[in-house]
C-alpha cells in the first residue's frame, strides 16, 4: 500500500518540478527581454535627443549662412569681408538669444540704409535726422542703449560701425517688444519713436503700418534672394 502512493506521487512531483521549471523558465526569459527593452529604450532616447541636437546645429547653422548671404546681397561692396563676418557674428547670437527671425535685423538695414554703413538720415526737408549707420539710430539713443552693453558711443563715426549699428539697434528693437509686447508695434515704434506711438495709443490713433510694411516687404524680398542662392523655403518672422 505505501509503495503504491509513493509510485502514484511521482508524476505529482514530476508534474511539479516540469511546471516550477517552466515558470523559471519564463522569468528568466521575461527579465532578460526586460532589461533589453529598457535598455534599448534608453538608447532610443538618446538617439531622439541626439538627433534633435543635430536639427538644431544644422538650423543653427543654415541660419548663419541665410544671413552672410543677406549681407552680402544687401552690401554691394560697401562693406569689407571682415565687417561682413563681424556683422554676421553679431546679428546670429542676437538672433538666437531674443529668438527673432535671423532675417529680421537685416531686413531693416535695407529699409533703413540700404546696407550702406555710412548711411546719414535725412528729412523729407533734406535736412539730417541725426540717425546715423546701418540701422540709423540717434545717437543720445545709442548712448542710452549702449551703457547696457559696455559700448562707448561718443559721436556719429561710433554709429557707422556696423557692428555698433546692429548691436545698439537690435537692442533698442528688442526693448520696443518688451514695452509693446508685440513686434508690430515695436517695428512702428523703432521709425515713429515711443513717444509718438505712446500718444496714439492714448488717444485712440490707429498706428501708421507704411514702415511696418515696407519692413515686411524688404524682409520678403530679401527672403526670396537669399532663397534663391541656398534653395530654401521661406519663412515668415
Amino acid at each position: 500500500m505505501k509503495n503504491n502512493v509513493r509510485l502514484s506521487a511521482i508524476p505529482s512531483t514530476i508534474a511539479m518540478m516540469v511546471v516550477v521549471g517552466l515558470l523559471a523558465g519564463f522569468i528568466g526569459h521575461w527579465g532578460y527581454y526586460s532589461v533589453e527593452m529598457k535598455r534599448q529604450s534608453i538608447q532610443e532616447v538618446r538617439l531622439q535627443k541626439d538627433m534633435a541636437e543635430l536639427s538644431k546645429y544644422r538650423n543653427w547653422t543654415l541660419d548663419y549662412c541665410r544671413i552672410y548671404t543677406a549681407l552680402e546681397i544687401l552690401s554691394k561692396n560697401k562693406m569689407s569681408q571682415e565687417q561682413m563676418r563681424l556683422l554676421c557674428d553679431e546679428i546670429w547670437i542676437l538672433s538666437r538669444n531674443y529668438g527673432f527671425n535671423p532675417l529680421l535685423i537685416p531686413a531693416i538695414v535695407f529699409q533703413e540704409s540700404m546696407g550702406n554703413p555710412n548711411a546719414k538720415g535725412r528729412y523729407r526737408s533734406g535736412a539730417e535726422s541725426g540717425a546715423y549707420g546701418l540701422m540709423q539710430v540717434k545717437v543720445m539713443t545709442a548712448q542710452a542703449i549702449g551703457k547696457r552693453f559696455g559700448l562707448q558711443i561718443e559721436n556719429a563715426d561710433d554709429l557707422m560701425r556696423p557692428e555698433v549699428s546692429v548691436v545698439v539697434g537690435s537692442a533698442y528693437l528688442m526693448r520696443l517688444v518688451g514695452r509693446y509686447g508685440n513686434l508690430k508695434k515695436a517695428i512702428i515704434a523703432y521709425n515713429l519713436g515711443q513717444g509718438s506711438v505712446d500718444s496714439k495709443i492714448r488717444s485712440g490713433e490707429p498706428l501708421p503700418t507704411f514702415y511696418y510694411e515696407g519692413v515686411l516687404a524688404k524682409y520678403r524680398k530679401l527672403q526670396q534672394l537669399v532663397d534663391e542662392r541656398m534653395g530654401e523655403t521661406p519663412t515668415d518672422f
